[in-house]
């Protein structure tokens, strides 16, 4: 009697709770098969397929009758025999959560799916440059879909050397003086490069040695107009 009373009360428990449900992600553009996760108990005579917990795809009797929701008749495929949903063409606007429930909320599957888009190309920006000795350093900024990540590069590294956001990740890295600026998320991936030595050659960037050059020229350039002026004065008194 007590270990029947246990199982049942396990039972409703798991008809009533929902699971943390399996994480999914895909691309715009795929399909995705949604299976149950409990098997289904022989002779069933309902499961709804809903999604974000609110509303219903498709409903099957065991009648062999089948109501799919106007929304998404062009958009799911219910198979009767394994009871899964196929959702086609994903969109973003697709992302949620897509639960399989039986009679009495008996809960037999539930995904969180996340639809990414394609990234981006990341736009790789020169910010500023220098020298020291054989070494050059430079700022760069790069840019890749709502993300942007400023880092300092020597001939051998980046600091720092990436970020992540829901969706996307970039990331810095040098090889051969090649500074290379990556997007990209589980499904994609692309990236902009700059060349180092070409970068600080033909840049117009800020750099601390050109700018101490052309103060010296702007000095000398001062203190001989002030000459040049107090002899033409000179010479006026004179005359």
């Amino acid at each position: 009697m007590f270990p029947r009373l246990i199982c049942l009360i396990l039972t409703l428990a798991s008809a009533t709770v929902s699971s943390t449900g399996q994480s999914v992600v895909k691309l715009e553009g795929d399909s995705v098969t949604l299976d149950l996760q409990r098997p289904a108990e022989t002779g069933i005579k309902r499961i709804i397929w809903s999604f974000n917990l609110n509303t219903d795809i498709v409903t099957y009797y065991s009648n062999y009758k089948l109501k799919t929701e106007d929304e998404f008749k062009d958009k799911v495929y219910f198979n009767s025999r394994t009871f899964s949903l196929l959702v086609k063409n994903l969109r973003k606007s697709d992302s949620g959560i897509y639960r399989a429930e039986g009679p009495g909320g008996w809960v037999l599957a539930e995904y969180r799916l996340r639809v990414l888009e394609p990234v981006e190309a990341p736009v790789l920006t020169l910010v500023t440059y220098w020298s020291t000795g054989d070494s050059c350093h430079v700022t760069v900024n790069c840019t890749g879909g709502d993300r942007s990540l400023m880092s300092s590069c020597d001939n051998t590294s980046c600091s720092p050397e990436g970020g992540a956001s829901t969706d996307s990740t970039l990331s810095m890295s040098v090889r051969d003086d090649i500074i290379s600026c990556n997007h990209s998320n589980p499904f994609s991936w692309k990236s902009q490069t700059i060349e180092i030595n070409h970068a600080v050659g033909s840049s117009a960037g800020f750099s601390p040695s050109l700018l101490k050059a052309a103060l010296i020229s702007v000095l000398l350039l001062i203190m001989a107009s002030a000459v040049i002026a107090v002899h033409i004065r000179e010479k006026q008194i004179i005359s």
